[in-house]
């Protein structure tokens, strides 16, 4: 008989081990550390995680590893022992046998077909391969942290709408709003994720300390992170925007910048269905 989870007050303690597992898994971290973290009792978190996540806590610990390793692999020039510590795996021995068991190549394979089809994206239209690429990025910004209140979906399909009306009926009784409204979303999924079975994507409103406390579920509180940015503008229609983002790989592959394994962050300025044309800042955040 399959265990259910029925208890936002459940839900919100597994959300928040879940959280734990991606802002720490470089660190040596195991089922004690995750279940102590949602302050469920060991004997029953791991049936808990599993129930409602349908996949075990370690599993998805192995599966944000492996993905965080995708990310290092696209855009650093990291060697592939390197990456293995930085993702938290103990040795290289142990990561690629994990990574061939999942995506049925090596790291090595898949960081020379990630340069070859991004070499073949030409965001451009008419530009030359042999021209040197610009630098599309409007500035490097020093920036602090501050929260985001936010909505999950994962799905096959990314329904911006739905999602917005999600947050904004979870939001608008905690007066965060003015004249002036920017959204925050980011992707989990790495760039070119091979046997991808959903889309994973957040999206969210800055929300100060004093309005965090009781929150509503499904809302988490997110931390946009101190540090130094990078950031480009896409204007026009969405569609639009995954060119947008080319722009900016093309340019970090061949540059010096190390960026960080952290997803972007796309800051919506002007969104449907409040505008015809999109207005979206995309961050990337650069190592320490």
């Amino acid at each position: 008989m399959k265990l259910k989870v029925s208890s936002s007050d459940t839900i919100q303690k597994l959300k928040k081990a879940r959280r734990f597992i991606e802002d720490h898994y470089s660190e040596s971290i195991g089922v004690e550390e995750i279940s102590k973290s949602s302050h469920i009792s060991l004997f029953h978190f791991h049936r808990m995680f599993k129930a409602y996540f349908e996949i075990t806590c370690i599993d998805y610990l192995m599966q944000v590893r492996l993905e965080k390793s995708l990310q290092l692999l696209f855009f650093s020039k990291k060697s592939i022992s390197e990456i293995s510590f930085e993702v938290g795996f103990p040795n290289p021995e142990t990561y690629i046998r994990n990574f061939k068991k999942v995506f049925y190549i090596t790291p090595s394979v898949y960081r020379k077909n990630a340069t070859i089809n991004s070499d073949s994206l030409n965001p451009i239209e008419g530009s030359k391969k042999s021209e040197m690429i610009q630098n599309p990025f409007s500035s490097i910004q020093e920036m602090d942290s501050f929260s985001i209140a936010m909505v999950r979906t994962e799905t096959k399909e990314k329904v911006f709408g739905k999602t917005l009306h999600r947050l904004l009926d979870k939001t608008i009784s905690l007066g965060v709003y003015n004249h002036e409204i920017s959204f925050y979303g980011r992707s989990l999924d790495p760039p070119m994720l091979p046997n991808a079975k959903l889309e994973r994507w957040e999206l969210g409103v800055k929300i100060p300390f004093s309005k965090q406390k009781n929150l509503p579920y499904p809302l988490e509180i997110i931390t946009w992170k101190k540090g130094r940015y990078l950031s480009i503008k896409h204007l026009g229609p969405a569609k639009g925007l995954e060119a947008t983002y080319m722009k900016a790989y093309h340019y970090i592959i061949r540059s010096p910048l190390k960026i960080s394994s952290d997803p972007c962050w796309e800051v919506y300025r002007k969104i449907p269905p409040f505008h015809q044309n999109t207005e979206i800042d995309i961050y990337f955040r650069l190592e320490e």
